[in-house]
């Protein structure tokens, strides 16, 4: 027999079709199959204590994320079914939700469409709108992926995720396309073409502090590239401001603000980790400058763990000519030059106040290709005018000129000859030697840090004959 529109549409009949098998549902006019339970006793016990609509939605989606398993076979579609296995599909979690909510007198409306991941940028998928004022004032909510996750056959269980209960339908539309575009819940709804094109970012961003209706303007207007912001930091920091593009430029500053909510220990990471955090009013701050091309972070430490989790992810490119400028005007002692030293010690050097120029310079030009051990010098010296390649040579004379804050005494030590006259120059107040090192082996400039006591090296250098 011809079947015309409208009796297809009096039936509305479901087909499914799902890696490759087939199910056929005959559903209702919500898109509900039918069900031979009265589920109003346990909709009351699940929302036991709610005094309004949306205190009931919460309830129920609590605990459909703490008592349902995704349906790794792919076969559990309806709610009667998914109540007795206590798994299902996309639609059975949404048609489950449906069910508990009907007898509270709780509207749901089952929204179908399209959801991506990154596994999956494609797959066909299920939700709800649940009206919770009025007659059409509702909220968004995916209980499926507020469950856990799936990766091949195992499903993980989130723990107690709310983020997606009450989806703001900025975060919602980047991983989210319903078949009816006013289930968008914007007051102008995207195109197919529009969401393939956005990012996959997921709530949990506003967590972080991130606006939804920023990034999503940011993004329709053409600025889709975001670091990578994992879950690991949720409940530790909120964002006060951080930059947004995937890439982060060498030789560009970048400011960095984190509000701490609970105890953790934050650091920039480029290859060496950034912890010298500036607070003011409740916010730490750090100017943060990428020198080495990779990637770039923020990390946090929680207490009693050794490892750092990784919160925010950025690439950093191979640097340009332009890029490369911009290090050597604003930190020499940046530059790939000296980053590849040997013994380079950034901090020592800015505590002894080398002169970032000139060490460049003398690295162009030959003079230095490998720098002196430092010792931690902990504010002992200035150094005005020192060797400052690894090597010297026996016979050859060197200058030593620095002006010292700490000590006793002070000494260059080349194996058992010891340098211990020193010249002042009444301007600076620097003390000034010159040696000339006859035996092959080490010279130490050295530290006696109590009257008789012990010199402490605080530069090594390897002599030569």
């Amino acid at each position: 027999m011809e079947m015309n529109v409208k009796t297809l549409l009096t039936l509305l009949m479901l087909f499914v079709s799902l890696k490759g098998s087939a199910q056929m549902i005959v559903v209702d006019k919500n898109g509900v199959s039918p069900t031979k339970y009265d589920y109003t006793s346990v909709a009351r016990q699940i929302t036991e204590g709610c005094a309004t609509k949306y205190d009931q939605a919460k309830a129920i989606y609590r605990w459909l994320c703490a008592n349902i398993s995704y349906d790794t076979t792919y076969s559990i579609y309806t709610a009667d079914e998914c109540w007795e296995q206590r798994r299902g599909v996309c639609q059975a979690y949404s048609e489950l939700f449906y069910r508990l909510g009907e007898p509270l007198g709780l509207k749901v409306r089952i929204i179908s469409g399209t959801s991506k991941t990154e596994d999956d940028p494609a797959g066909s998928h299920a939700w709800v709108f649940v009206v919770t004022e009025g007659r059409s004032t509702g909220i968004l909510i995916d209980p499926t992926w507020g469950a856990g996750t799936v990766k091949g056959k195992v499903f993980t269980r989130n723990d107690n995720d709310m983020s997606w209960f009450h989806v703001d339908p900025h975060w919602m539309i980047f991983t989210h396309f319903p078949d009816d575009p006013d289930y968008q819940l914007l007051s102008e709804p995207v195109s197919r073409q529009q969401f393939d094109a956005l990012p996959i970012l997921k709530p949990m961003l506003g967590e972080y502090g991130f606006s939804a209706t920023d990034i999503f303007r940011r993004c329709m207007a053409g600025q889709t590239g975001m670091p990578e912001i994992y879950n690991e930091g949720r409940g530790y920091v909120r964002m006060v401001q951080a930059p947004l593009e995937k890439e982060l430029r060498i030789g560009t500053e970048y400011v960095v603000g984190v509000q701490l909510l609970r105890q953790c220990e934050p650091a920039l990471v480029n290859k060496d980790f950034y912890k010298d955090w500036v607070e003011q009013d409740g916010v730490i701050w750090q100017r943060f400058v990428p020198t080495v091309p990779g990637e770039a972070s923020l990390n946090i430490r929680k207490p009693g763990e050794k490892s750092y989790w990784t919160v925010l992810e950025y690439r950093v490119p191979q640097p340009t000519q332009a890029d490369l400028a911009r290090l050597e005007q604003r930190d020499p002692l940046l530059m790939p030059e000296i980053e590849r030293l040997k013994n380079l010690n950034k901090e020592s050097l800015r505590q002894c106040g080398v002169d970032g120029k000139k060490l460049l310079d003398a690295v162009r030009a030959g003079r230095v290709t490998a720098l002196p051990v430092i010792y931690r010098l902990d504010g002992k010296l200035l150094l005005d005018d020192v060797p400052l390649d690894e090597t010297l040579r026996v016979g050859q004379t060197y200058t030593f000129r620095f002006r010292p804050y700490y000590g006793k005494a002070w000494a260059v030590i080349n194996e058992d000859d010891w340098y211990l006259e020193w010249s002042q120059d009444p301007e600076t107040g620097a003390w000034v030697t010159s040696v000339t090192p006859q035996k092959a082996g080490t010279l130490k400039l050295s530290v006696q840090t109590e009257e008789g006591g012990d010199f402490w090296s605080c530069l090594k250098y390897v002599v030569k004959p």
